[in-house]
Order: structure tokens, then C-alpha cells, then sequence
């Protein structure tokens, strides 16, 4: 998080720097297959048009763009410079796909879209609920209407580490003061309703890992750094407590000494059709 988070749920409460970016990399390669378990319920084809709304640095793109092929067109829309930069630098050379810095809550396309997407974006809204309605008005009718979230309170590790229990305290306190949803992903049927759209189908996938090496623990040490500025403004808590820049490294000691398995928080995906026939 850094200081664009209030103490209301104003928007994106993460950073854009380089650290972050090694964080959605992470992510992303830890969600991989579940990303594209939704995408592909989403059923995206050929010669559609698709916008991936706060893109990051292009991941979901980039597997969007995989099957809508080179007759196809997709736009990754993000508020943040940085990872539009990196965005930008993996879709060299890719056909029919574009990036635009823009508020993904007012952001128009170009011209009529088939799907609208987003990944891990929508427990960042102060309004859930409007940003899905609005993506269904920027898809044609029978359009797909795609968005993907975590239950952050499903993290844990088997048998339980005393740093990673820790963490996850802080985590779900500062986001509970911040107003920040962190069961998104089970809410997703109900912002559907609320948005005026038919119940979704859903896709779930929660990755499992086993000891020091695993990729979620730098999740966790990614997220710590970003965190850290609203752990310390909520008063969850201090530098010292959290000790942010070893914190990976102790996770991954205590992982390795435990054998620990790591369970990352729940991706759930739902998919859902604007009513009507396109």
C-alpha cells in the first residue's frame, strides 16, 4: 500500500514501484493456471474484443491476448505509469494489443467491446458494484462480463508459522480499518446481482506450495513493504514489529525449518453475459 489509501476505501492501496512489480510477477505466475481456468470459462475466441481493466503490468493481457489471437484486440487499462511501461515492453511486437493509463471507473474504448475483464481489482474500489455495472454497458449485448478476486483469509501454512500468523493479524486489520474488503472473492455472486447482471459461474483455484522456496512467501514479503505505510497509519503496527526488509527471509527460514506447506488465499473467478443477444 502507499498513500494514495485513506482511512476510507478510496481506491488502489498498493504501489507501482519496482518492488511491486516483482510482487504482481509473483502473482502472477503463482495464479497462472487458475487466471486461465476463468479465462478460458470466460470462453474468449478468436477475432474478439477485450479490455483487461487495472492491467498491472500485463499479465492477464498478455493471456487474453493468447487466445483472442492475432485477428483479435485487447486493451490493458491502468491509472499507474510504471507497470503500463513494463506492459508495454512484454507486448512488443504482439499484434492487436494496446495500453492506456486511465481511471479504469471512467476509461471509454475505442469502439464496441465482446469482453471486459479484471484480475485482483475490485477489492480496491470504493464501489464494486458501479465499476461491474459499467463494464457490462461497454460490452455488446450477450458480451462477457469477467472479474476475478482473493478471500485473504484463507491464507495460511501447515503446520502454522508464528511470522506468517503475524502477518496475516496485520493484514486483515489495516484492511479492515481501511474499509477494504478482504473476502472480495466470495462477494463477487452478490456485486453481479447488485450490478444488474445474472448469476456468474465461478472458478476457483488456491495454490499449494511446500516450504522455504515457495513463490508465495514473496508475495507476502512484497506485500509487507507495500503495507507497511498503512500498517504503521492504522496503528496496526510499527517498522520495528514488522521488520519488512527481512521479512521474506524469515518466512522462508521458518518455512524450510517446518517443512511448512503454504496454502495462498482463494482466487475466485466469475463469469457472467450482458442479457441479450449480440
Amino acid at each position: 500500500m502507499d498513500d494514495r489509501a485513506a482511512a476510507a476505501p478510496t481506491g488502489y492501496v498498493l504501489g507501482d514501484d519496482d518492488p511491486e512489480m516483482a510482487r504482481l510477477d509473483a502473482l502472477s505466475s503463482l495464479y497462472g493456471p487458475a487466471t486461465g481456468a476463468w479465462l478460458d470459462t470466460a470462453g474468449l475466441a478468436p477475432g474478439m474484443a477485450v479490455a483487461d481493466l487495472g492491467c498491472g503490468p500485463g499479465a492477464v493481457t498478455l493471456a487474453i491476448a493468447d487466445r483472442v489471437g492475432a485477428g483479435g484486440r485487447v486493451t490493458g487499462v491502468d491509472a499507474a505509469r510504471r507497470p503500463l511501461e513494463v506492459a508495454r515492453r512484454r507486448a512488443a511486437g504482439r499484434p492487436g494489443v494496446a495500453f492506456v493509463q486511465a481511471d479504469v471507473t471512467t476509461w471509454e474504448p475505442p469502439g464496441p467491446l465482446d469482453a471486459v475483464v479484471g484480475r485482483l481489482l475490485l477489492l480496491h474500489l470504493p464501489d464494486p458494484v458501479a465499476l461491474v455495472a459499467r463494464a457490462a454497458s461497454l460490452v455488446r449485448p450477450g458480451g462477457v462480463v469477467a472479474f476475478a478476486d482473493v478471500v485473504l483469509p484463507t491464507r495460511a501454512a501447515h503446520p502454522p508459522l508464528p511470522l506468517l500468523d503475524a502477518f496475516n493479524g496485520w493484514l486483515l486489520t489495516a484492511f479492515g480499518r481501511l474499509g477494504v474488503p478482504v473476502d472480495a472473492g466470495l462477494r463477487l455472486t452478490a456485486v453481479y446481482r447488485s450490478a444488474g447482471l445474472p448469476d456468474p459461474v465461478l472458478t476457483c483455484g488456491q495454490p499449494l506450495e511446500r516450504g522455504g522456496g515457495a513463490t508465495g512467501w514473496a508475495v507476502v514479503a512484497g506485500d509487507a513493504v507495500s503495507l507497511l505505510p498503512a500498517f504503521e497509519r492504522t496503528g496496526t503496527a510499527t517498522a520495528a514489529e514488522v521488520g519488512a526488509a527481512d521479512l521474506g527471509r524469515r518466512l522462508r527460514a521458518q518455512a524450510a525449518a517446518a517443512d511448512a506447506v503454504l496454502v495462498n488465499p482463494l482466487l475466485v473467478g466469475a463469469v457472467a453475459r450482458r442479457p441479450g443477444q449480440g
